[in-house]
């Protein structure tokens, strides 16, 4: 796959020069690390971009010292302040992930897979860009962390593929207009500082009649808030969730708003040229293996009834989270 990345300010062309990118429109310079554009706008943002850059070369010689999995168990303990326990467990988690994604390629996320054209907006440590790889394919990857697009590099390259990455933000995708056919973006909308200027973005990259596949928690969960494990929190209005996760578990909400399916629609409908589809479905057999013994017999007894067309129906007042997809009209 060649992508030809465009400036994040005036979707200009980028020329190549010896350590940087610079814009032939605007004249902007991005710089280059560990292999990789860095091409973020300054915008509020979680995360620090020197620091992260900094983390990203350590990261890259990690990964060719010591392996993948304990530059990954380290990005988990040193930059999201995790146990070493419970890196251990996420680093599992990415790897079983691509046995995951390699199932939903053929799934649902198909009509968004055109090999020669597609994105993913979120790619995190690649583990869908590292299951494209070992079925031969290739898609660009770009997300917010170089930290992790380190990562991922090394994990498409783990499963024989040649890495499409670059670290850009959601609400200033460095891409031309109407140049992909395929986006995909899975649980990235919850994070994004500007919801509407992000799906402003994925339609304007998008060309007519290319397809789209986004996942996000439901903002009505009957379970625990994914990212706090507190309960309630989208039950509440928008101003009391971050004081009531902080109360309840002492965590920060910041960057973090989930949206209910009759939020999303209105989204689109004010942000988008797209028409969408938004069904709930199962938790896939990968996550019920994570799963305590408990917990995976309430998924599996979940994964029952979301498949019922009445409980479908009312799947947005409780469902667990659901997947957003169409077209570019």
């Amino acid at each position: 796959m060649s992508m030809e990345w465009a400036c994040p300010s005036c979707h200009g062309t980028l020329e190549k020069e010896t350590d940087n990118l610079r814009c032939i429109s605007c004249n902007r310079e991005y710089g280059v690390v560990a292999g990789i554009p860095d091409l973020r706008m300054a915008a509020p943002t979680w995360i620090d971009f020197d620091a992260d850059r900094e983390r990203a070369l350590l990261i890259d010689e990690l990964v060719k010292s010591d392996g993948l999995a304990s530059a990954i168990v380290d990005v988990f303990v040193t930059s999201r302040g995790k146990t070493v326990e419970q890196a251990k467990y996420r680093c599992q988690q990415i790897f079983q992930g691509i046995e995951k994604n390699v199932s939903e390629i053929h799934n649902w996320l198909a009509p968004a897979f055109v090999s020669k054209d597609t994105i993913e907006i979120g790619c995190g440590g690649g583990q869908l860009l590292a299951a494209a790889a070992s079925g031969g394919k290739v898609i660009a990857g770009l997300d917010a962390s170089l930290e992790w697009l380190v990562i991922a590099k090394h994990l498409v390259r783990r499963s024989g593929g040649n890495p499409v990455l670059a670290a850009g933000l959601a609400e200033h995708l460095p891409i031309a207009d109407g140049a992909m056919g395929g986006v995909i973006s899975l649980d990235v909308l919850e994070h994004v500082v500007d919801q509407g200027a992000f799906v402003s973005e994925i339609t304007r990259v998008m060309r007519t009649g290319g397809s789209f596949a986004l996942a996000t928690p439901n903002r009505f969960t009957l379970g625990l808030e994914p990212h706090v494990s507190v309960w309630g929190v989208g039950f509440l209005p928008v101003r009391l969730q971050k004081p009531w996760v902080k109360l309840i578990s002492g965590k920060s909400y910041t960057y973090t708003r989930l949206l209910s399916v009759f939020e999303t629609r209105n989204l689109f409908s004010k942000n988008g040229d797209l028409t969408l589809t938004v069904k709930f479905p199962p938790i896939s057999n990968v996550d019920l293996s994570l799963f305590s013994p408990g917990k995976a017999m309430l998924a599996k007894l979940y994964n029952v009834l979301i498949r019922t067309t009445l409980v479908q129906s009312m799947a947005p007042f409780f469902g667990a989270f659901y997947r957003i997809t169409g077209v570019k009209s």
